[in-house]
């Protein structure tokens, strides 16, 4: 005899998505990006990877891959070479280059203006605070409280960093899923790039404007996938 409990758990298994929509899930937020005429995608190129970097390259583009911003920027310190062996830039190429709080007006309207996507959000957003900690000090403080700066930043970049990184995302794509901490392992964006047979024959690595283009194309790639190419996402007890 099936007692009431028993169908309710029934009733809830059958709710749970499968493996097909779960991937299809995946699939859609890219399909959502590639389709929205408001996307821009941006990249930067930085004096280093840890806190207190700064950002020294910035390039977006928008849904066609037409540049929205493509600018250098000189840093308040010396780029270190272990920096310059990985994207070329040297100090002498940013010696005429605007500061940060110059371009700083153009990229936060750009912030606002579009829905933008980063190929590892957290980095670059990280990046850019840190950026205008250096050439803005005390821009997050207001008259007895926090900035209106710093709350249109919070309201807007947090959202923006969480639901717009695009290696986030593609983690379930890689496949490579974490069993000890229960969640995909995130890949590079060649490796996620070569995957996907993205063709980037065309484009500088670590290149701010060419990365973003790169990430771009990825997207698409991703959009057009179907959940029969995906079978691992949902069956990640299996693995």
């Amino acid at each position: 005899m099936t007692r009431p409990d028993d169908i309710a758990l029934d009733q809830e298994a059958l709710a749970l998505p499968t493996p097909e929509q779960q991937a299809q899930a995946v699939i859609d937020r890219f399909l959502d990006w590639a389709t929205d005429p408001r996307l821009a995608v941006l990249d930067t190129e930085t004096t280093g990877l840890g806190p207190g970097e700064q950002v020294i390259e910035i390039g977006m583009v928008d849904l066609e891959g037409r540049p929205l911003m493509n600018q250098r920027v000189r840093p308040t310190f010396p780029v270190p070479a272990g920096a310059t062996a990985i994207h070329g830039i040297t100090n002498e190429d940013l010696k005429d280059c605007p500061t940060f709080d110059q371009v700083w007006p153009r990229l936060w309207k750009l912030l606002q203006t579009h829905r933008v996507v980063v190929y590892n959000g957290a980095f670059d957003f990280n990046r850019i605070a840190d950026s205008l900690n250096a050439a803005l000090p005390g821009w997050y403080q207001g008259d007895g409280g926090p900035s209106e700066l710093l709350q249109a930043w919070n309201a807007l970049i947090p959202p923006m960093q969480r639901d717009g990184c695009v290696m986030e995302a593609y983690a379930p794509l890689h496949g490579e899923w974490n069993a000890w901490h229960g969640s995909y392992r995130w890949a590079r964006l060649s490796a996620a790039c070569a995957e996907r047979g993205v063709d980037t024959s065309d484009l500088k690595a670590h290149s701010a404007l060419d990365d973003a283009r790169a990430t771009l194309r990825l997207i698409r790639a991703a959009a057009q996938l179907t959940p029969e190419q995906l079978p691992w996402i949902g069956r990640e007890d299996e693995a």
